[in-house]
């Protein structure tokens, strides 16, 4: 019986490659020889959980995903074949902490009311569907 091979495309990085390219191009901007330890400190990540990342023996969790895309962008998302983060939502994230409480309660409340407003017409639409027979 022959056994099946999965390949990746060549443009296509597993996680631990990109990383670890993602080490010697932070090493190349620093223009000399850095370690691991500094790279990780440079990430906010212990040395232990990056030698995992780097030997494959891990991925990230949501937190570092996070983390690593302040760093590095949003490809990281790509690399791990995860749907990227919302864009607005992102640049919101940011500078949450930074607004005053009474705008972030008046986000709050806007948000719950877009989600009640959504909620009503869904349910609006999905009773329309039954009606006419059109189930999605």
């Amino acid at each position: 019986m022959p056994v099946l091979a999965v390949t990746m495309p060549p443009t296509m990085e597993t996680f631990p490659q990109w990383i670890n390219r993602k080490f010697v191009e932070w090493q190349a901007a620093q223009g000399k020889r850095k370690t691991v330890e500094e790279f990780a400190i440079y990430l906010g990540v212990s040395r232990p959980l990056l030698n995992m990342w780097m030997n494959g023996n891990k991925k990230p969790g949501k937190e570092n995903i996070n983390l690593m895309s302040e760093v590095f962008g949003n490809e990281i998302y790509d690399v791990l074949a995860l749907p990227r983060p919302n864009p607005y939502l992102q640049r919101v994230n940011r500078v949450w902490e930074f607004l005053p409480e009474a705008i972030q309660k008046r986000i709050a409340e806007d948000a719950e009311k877009y989600e009640t407003t959504n909620e009503v017409q869904r349910t609006e639409q999905a009773h329309q569907r039954r009606k006419t027979g059109k189930a999605k």
